[in-house]
């Protein structure tokens, strides 16, 4: 399973990954009989998860915790590992395209990727480049009558510009659990405070798109116009959780929080023009004022690396303060990359990680007056009468009758169709589609009818009566139905294109609130219908 988002993961996904690396940590640190415990358990030493597993490191940006501890934690058990520390040592420099960088390595036959990139929304394109890449090569080597062994590696994001770093958040929520019930606590109902850079930290990001799975209390304190984007704040939102924003007051944020997740300035993002001397005064974390909030004083966490060059937001005489957890939180990373990667190539087994809710069709049941006459609907002079074989696409939101019918290709064929507005039903007006002829939608078209018009029934139709009625529902996400609103996200960008996906969230009656999976802009269906960036069907 990739690890690309942490908006991909459940609560019992997360708290899965958190109990392997539990173990994890046990096995290497523990007694005899907690090594004991994992052989048994995996039927392996940890030492030897990964034995004749190869996992390639390909950073765009330079890191030293996530690069090299996914690095040590392949070796650590048993595994290869080789790659690229900076696209410098590569040929992108030269005007390659990632897709053909990272389709090299799949090519060498590596079993995971990590990955690091500026451009939001890269690591679930890749994922998806990859598969198509697999199944051409397989396709090749079949013509050319040769066996063919790779597999699609797995991705696993290690942070994507502003978006997401969840493989930091697993080790996050990991250092929160083991602190937290050092205080008898667990990790749901947690008072925690983000600080500082809420605006380009993706650690943030990440950490905003896990609060509800927990109900976390959320303090947020920030330097001005370095507050959280406002796709996360509808993301919380939209979960039910309202953050107390505390504004510059970092003070105020700690002092109610049990856990505060410090980080630092990303200067690399911010441009320039900002005062990074105000900034520096309002972050930097001393030991006055752990004094000064005394027993309130919360647990301190920071990703790192501080910068101690211009912003020191840990100031260095909290290097040894008890309660600075970042070297603890630090060192979780190999336990915790150990496990997801076992988990992701399956060496270690869990059937709680993965599920997916698909797109389905509901059957309908029809009623006996459908079946013995002509419904009254299918009379309507307005619609036209369907007297033999056809099919009646029913209850479309008014108005978007006309709209749906392109969207589903209708427009190019030379099907005997019939669209009609406005016509009054039982639960106010509606528009309807007529298909005067035999017709079987396709699971596209289905797919589309279910995002344009929710609540939308598709009546079969036989010598003039319904014999058959289906409603399509929408699963957790839709493929290439809408486009991105994000004009920078790498599913709009020319050269490496993509179909776009978004995460689909029930909003009332009304429709979805639409996430992409790509860069996690939120968009809504009705934003998508006023902009025109729903994507039309080839011909039916």
């Amino acid at each position: 399973m990739d690890v690309i988002s942490m908006q991909d993961f459940s609560k019992e996904q997360i708290e899965s990954v958190l109990n392997v690396t539990e173990e994890v940590r046990s096995a290497i640190h523990g007694s005899k009989r907690d090594r004991q415990f994992f052989r048994e358990k995996y039927g392996t030493r940890v030492t030897k998860l990964m034995k004749k597993k190869k996992v390639a490191t390909l950073f765009c940006e330079n890191s030293t915790r996530t690069n090299f501890s996914f690095r040590f934690a392949t070796r650590k058990a048993g595994g290869w590992v080789e790659g690229f520390p900076s696209d410098r040592y590569t040929s992108l420099g030269k005007g390659e395209t990632w897709a053909a960088t990272v389709e090299q390595f799949a090519g060498w036959g590596v079993d995971a990727i990590v990955m690091r990139s500026k451009i939001e929304g890269l690591p679930r394109w890749t994922q998806e480049t990859l598969r198509e890449y697999n199944v051409a090569m397989r396709d090749k080597h079949e013509l050319l009558g040769n066996p063919y062994a790779y597999k699609t590696p797995i991705v696993l994001n290690g942070g994507d510009g502003r978006n997401q770093h969840p493989t930091q958040c697993f080790l996050d929520l990991f250092t929160m659990r083991q602190l937290a019930r050092s205080q008898g606590k667990e990790l749901d109902g947690l008072e925690v405070a983000l600080l500082n850079d809420l605006k380009h930290g993706r650690t943030n990001a990440s950490l905003m798109s896990v609060a509800h799975h927990f109900d976390w209390k959320l303090h947020l304190a920030y330097p001005d116009r370095f507050g959280p984007q406002k796709k996360r704040l509808r993301g919380l939102q939209i979960h039910g959780i309202e953050p107390h924003d505390h504004g510059t007051d970092f003070m105020a944020a700690m002092d109610a929080a049990d856990i505060a997740y410090h980080s630092r300035p990303q200067k690399e993002r911010v441009g320039a023009g900002e005062d990074l001397l105000t900034i520096k005064k309002l972050g930097q974390i001393t030991s006055a004022m752990y004094d000064q909030l005394g027993d309130n004083a919360p647990f301190l966490m920071h990703p790192l690396p501080v910068d101690a060059a211009t912003f020191a937001e840990i100031a260095p005489d909290m290097k040894r303060h008890p309660l600075n957890m970042t070297d603890v939180q630090s060192e979780n990373g190999l336990y915790v990359r150990i496990a997801l990667l076992a988990l992701g190539l399956d060496v270690v087994h869990d059937d709680v990680y993965h599920s997916t809710s698909p797109f389905h069709l509901r059957e309908l049941s029809i009623n006996v007056r459908d079946l013995n006459s002509n419904p009254k609907h299918l009379e309507n002079p307005r619609s036209g009468y369907v007297s033999d074989a056809g099919v009646v696409i029913d209850h479309i939101p008014a108005g978007m009758g006309r709209r749906l019918e392109g969207i589903l290709g209708f427009e190019h064929t030379d099907l005997p169709i019939g669209v009609t507005r406005n016509l009054k039903g039982e639960g106010g007006e509606k528009d309807m589609i007529k298909i005067r002829c035999t017709y079987e939608p396709t699971e596209r078209q289905y797919e589309a009818m279910a995002l344009v018009a929710p609540g939308v029934t598709v009546n079969f139709i036989e010598g003039g009566k319904v014999v058959r009625k289906v409603q399509p529902v929408s699963g957790n996400y839709v493929e290439g139905l809408v486009e991105c609103g994000n004009k920078s996200c790498v599913s709009n960008l020319p050269y490496e294109s993509a179909p776009s996906r978004h995460h689909l969230i029930q909003n009332g009656s009304e429709g979805y609130d639409l996430e992409c999976r790509d860069c996690e802009v939120v968009d809504t269906t009705q934003k998508a219908r006023h902009k025109n960036r729903f994507i039309y069907l080839d011909s039916a």
